[in-house]
């Protein structure tokens, strides 16, 4: 008989509530633990958890993973004593909010052969799924830039960028495709607010085989508009977050020739199973724990998110470029 799974979840904001949920669902939730107690206290109370504090729950050796949905500034510490004692781990993006905590990490995660998960949430989402096979398969033939606008009138955190906020999403699943680092980085960026670093930032990566990218985040933009776009020498396909689901993937087969001149044709809505894509990323987790197999945003893929953010930030201070 296999033996049931113990997670436990550590944070119970807005977006702890939802994990808590899928887990629950999931039939793994064990316990729930937040610094606010009445956060953990209505998740105890809805699901009928036992009340254990942060030590017993890193202490407890029923307890099998752990899942982080904590303000970044505590993933660091959380994570390592969560591996110290021998516990697998998913961490909510962004993983770290430095490389050199990142290495470390995972570092750790490797010597002691546990899993250890970042939450690149997009991964998951079966729009994204569909659009990494369509490009595989030829349908843009070759991908020539990437464009990724993620913007929002959203919360401006103290102790995070909205690099570490927002641009994480769009640079994992820049190197989902690109499936390389890149070679140059050039960064614009805005500072208007109180936290420790810009309120929007452009950024264009350029890769050693021609891909390059642009990437638009902003959380201070009075209006929402999550959309990932990849132009290929063939045409395009758009993945718009915001649209319901039989309009979130378009293929557009208008391109331009090597006479500069367009080919137009008409745009093409590409039908896609819908999912949870949170459901789907702690499915993929649990199945890690049972499996042995790194997931897909383990680690290692989390490391080389870290890489790119800590180049943008490294030439956000080297050349100053800032409003």
């Amino acid at each position: 008989m296999k033996k049931k799974l113990t997670i436990a979840l550590i944070g119970c904001g807005n977006w702890g509530k939802n994990i808590a949920r899928n887990l629950h669902e999931l039939g793994v939730l064990g316990y729930v633990y937040d610094l606010n107690s009445k956060l953990s206290d209505i998740i105890n109370f809805k699901y009928k958890l036992p009340v254990l504090d942060l030590k017993e729950i890193l202490n407890d050796k029923k307890v099998d993973g752990l899942v982080i949905a904590s303000p970044a500034i505590t993933h660091k510490y959380l994570a390592l004593e969560a591996l110290k004692n021998n516990k697998d781990v998913f961490i909510e993006k962004p993983f770290c909010l430095s490389l050199n905590d990142a290495k470390k990490l995972s570092e750790l995660a490797t010597k002691k052969n546990k899993i250890l998960m970042v939450g690149h949430l997009l991964n998951y989402h079966n729009a994204f799924i569909k659009m990494k096979e369509l490009i595989k398969n030829g349908k843009i033939g070759t991908p020539k830039n990437i464009r990724a606008n993620r913007f929002a009138l959203g919360t401006v955190r103290s102790e995070e960028s909205v690099i570490y906020d927002l641009s994480a999403h769009d640079i994992s699943m820049i190197l989902s495709i690109a499936e390389e680092l890149p070679i140059y980085v050039n960064v614009h960026s805005i500072h208007h607010n109180n936290n420790i670093g810009p309120d929007a930032i452009s950024v264009k990566l350029s890769f050693s085989k021609g891909l390059t990218s642009l990437v638009n985040s902003d959380w201070m933009c009075p209006y929402k508009e999550h959309k990932f776009s990849v132009i290929g020498t063939k045409g395009s396909l758009i993945f718009d977050d915001t649209k319901p689901w039989s309009e979130k993937l378009l293929y557009d087969p208008s391109f331009v020739t090597s006479k500069n001149t367009i080919k137009n044709a008409p745009i093409k809505r590409i039908k896609i199973q819908e999912n949870e894509p949170l459901r789907s990323e702690l499915e993929e987790f649990i199945n890690s724990l049972v499996s042995r197999k790194s997931p897909l945003t383990d680690h290692k893929e989390a490391l080389k998110v870290q890489i790119v953010m800590d180049m943008i930030d490294k030439n956000l201070k080297k050349n100053k470029v800032r409003i």
